[in-house]
């Protein structure tokens, strides 16, 4: 007859894994058991042998599979460890440990996430009618895959999501900041913006045609090579000044405006 096999009940344990690093599998003994008690520790992959151990072999893993080899060992007297984490890697792992009477298996469910890095924030403001500035701000990191972005600002509640829309009024508001955190279960990055920096930024990034009542406007028109039928010859690359006063009302009104990046690399 065989030994007997347990299995705990739980669920498997999530294991969290960065790309390149290393993962530890903390070992399950069972109720009562004891370290020494253990003869042999079999690693296995979605169910597959991939590492047998011998305790008493000062732990040394047998390693079953070329794939694993070098990247697998064992920590005496409770832990596995697997180095050199790829995507590959991930998935369900278990480990089947023996005794002289009984076998205890462990499970695991092993997700590999990447390192985030390089967060930006680009904006987007334009002036409205009634004097505010409206800004829209989006998020984003580098290695961004299975990560939750979220947006926090004092007095407001957090909002899900990488992008945000708002509003800044200088006559009643103070200095505005609002951060952008991003996550993932092994890192996180957040970046911070000022709505007074970026509304003063748009007005000086906005050009600005202006005229007033009565003003006179010098205009300076400087001709290319090319026929005229002018009575007085001009000279190529000569300048003609045009004097004239313009009785329009006075007016100011932005030409274009253009969305920014702000990038934080960490």
């Amino acid at each position: 007859t065989g030994n007997a096999v347990s299995q705990p009940s739980s669920t498997p344990v999530v294991v969290n894994g960065t790309l390149g690093k290393s993962v530890t599998f903390p070992l399950e003994f069972p109720t009562g058991g004891k370290p020494e008690d253990i003869t042999s520790i079999i690693v296995l992959h979605s169910g597959r042998s991939i590492a047998f151990i011998n305790p008493r072999e000062a732990g040394r893993a047998h390693v079953t599979d070329p794939k694993w080899k070098t990247r697998l060992n064992f920590i005496y007297p409770d832990s596995v460890q697997l180095h050199n984490l790829t995507m590959a890697d991930a998935g369900p792992y278990s480990t089947q440990m023996s005794t002289e009477n009984s076998t205890w298996l462990s499970s695991y469910i092993l997700r590999i996430f990447r390192q985030l890095k390089n967060i930006q924030v680009t904006n987007h403001t334009q002036w409205s009618e009634n004097g505010t500035c409206e800004i829209q701000l989006a998020c984003w990191a580098e290695n961004s895959d299975n990560d939750s972005f979220k947006w926090q600002a004092p007095g407001m509640s957090p909002l899900n999501g990488p992008n945000l829309t708002a509003s800044w009024d200088p006559r009643n508001s103070s200095e505005q900041n609002y951060t952008c955190n991003a996550e993932n279960p092994i890192s996180n990055l957040s970046f911070s913006v000022s709505a007074q920096r970026l509304c003063e930024e748009s007005v000086r990034n906005v050009e600005y045609a202006s005229v007033s009542i009565g003003n006179t406007v010098y205009a300076q028109v400087s001709h290319p090579k090319r026929e005229t039928e002018i009575p007085t010859p001009v000279k190529n690359n000569d300048s003609v000044t045009i004097y004239s006063t313009i009785n329009n009302s006075k007016e100011s009104k932005p030409i274009s405006s253009r969305p920014t990046a702000l990038d934080n690399v960490v």
